[in-house]
């Protein structure tokens, strides 16, 4: 370890090099790992404020809540605690005089269900055409009491409550109750129990007999899974985290080895004098560590420094767990990227070594 670190003093200039270019790639790793965070955070968000166990959909829907269709009635196949219906609708939320204009995901349910988001400012759904908007709605300026349109339809609804963030789909969301959303996709019924709904979600339930229609129940965290577009980008973006690790071993290995080949007469010296191939070992593994360790911090650092200063817009999530899963694997590429070394070392005959 002495060795290992006083070589690194000595040569400032060649182990900084390689200190920076581990930085660059923690860096990227990170930021990688905010946006897969970010965008999976954003696309679940509402699902996860429901703290539900199981959703129920449409067997033929291919496990897709927008392309479930069921009715209200449904909900005779289902027992158990707390079962909700859930319509949903993506459209543009607009001001009377268009002079906001927001994409967002409408979600519909009953005005007492567990769903239906807590508000921060003014009151929950209490009568006909009301809806509640998240507050990244909100900061784009659209206030209590504004009366708006959803899609292209002319039917106004009044804003009457506003609850936290929240995001499904990538898009911010608003709640109303069933029969207002119906009312907003010009569905054909609009009351009753033979109004549509896209499905129902539930705390601890069950399908009453084996007979129970066309319903499917699919567990949360399976639902979540197959949300659109959430394995392909959570696939892609770690793919590409990955590859980083591999790169990270790689640099290091070769670094290390060429350093080593560099360095056959130093070693062959240390070993006439009575100093091991471990103990060379050691050293070059001290100084990948510093090196690995130093460039995780300060990529890290960085990191976090610019999670401040980014966009609202742009879905970037920090992960404590995720990041110091990272980084343990960083520094373990960079560990096994120096061992690759040690059959060169041990070879070293100290005769041929020094000449």
């Amino acid at each position: 370890m002495y060795l290992g670190l006083k070589e690194m003093a000595h040569e400032k200039l060649r182990y900084t090099l390689l200190t920076s270019v581990l930085l660059l790639i923690a860096l990227v790793v990170f930021c990688l790992a905010g946006l897969a965070s970010g965008l999976a955070y954003g696309n679940r968000q509402a699902v996860d404020a429901w703290q539900a166990t199981s959703i129920y959909l449409n067997k033929d829907a291919n496990q897709n809540l927008s392309a479930s269709q069921l009715k209200l009635a449904d909900d005779k196949y289902i027992t158990g605690n707390k079962v909700e219906p859930i319509a949903t609708l993506s459209g543009t939320l607009r001001t009377k005089n268009d002079g906001l204009k927001t994409s967002i995901s409408a979600l519909g349910t009953a005005r007492k269900s567990f769903l239906m988001p807590k508000v921060t400012s003014g009151h929950q759904i209490d009568g006909k055409n009301q809806i509640i908007i998240s507050a990244d709605i909100y900061a784009k300026g659209y206030r209590i009491g504004d009366r708006v349109r959803i899609g292209t339809t002319d039917k106004t609804v009044k804003i009457v409550g506003v609850y936290a963030k929240n995001t499904y789909s990538i898009a911010p969301t608003i709640y109303t109750d069933v029969t207002t959303l119906n009312q907003l996709r010009s569905a054909p019924i609009t009351s009753g129990d033979n109004q549509p709904v896209n499905g129902f979600v539930t705390r601890r339930s069950q399908f009453k007999t084996d007979q129970h229609g066309e319903l499917e129940k699919l567990t949360i965290t399976k639902f979540i899974q197959k949300l659109p577009g959430y394995q392909a980008q959570q696939l892609t973006l770690n793919t590409m985290i990955y590859f980083l690790f591999v790169m990270a071993l790689a640099i290091i290995g070769i670094f290390m080895f060429i350093l080593t080949l560099q360095k056959q007469a130093l070693f062959g010296v240390l070993k006439v004098q009575g100093i091991g191939t471990k103990h060379i070992l050691a050293a070059i593994l001290t100084q990948s560590m510093v090196m690995a360790i130093a460039g995780i911090a300060l990529g890290l650092l960085i990191t976090v420094g610019l999670a401040q200063v980014m966009p609202a817009a742009l879905p970037f999530t920090i992960d404590w767990l995720q990041m110091g899963i990272y980084s343990a694997a960083l520094l373990v590429a960079a560990v096994l990227g120096a061992l690759l070394s040690w059959r060169t070392i041990a070879k070293i005959d100290p005769v041929v070594a020094i000449g």
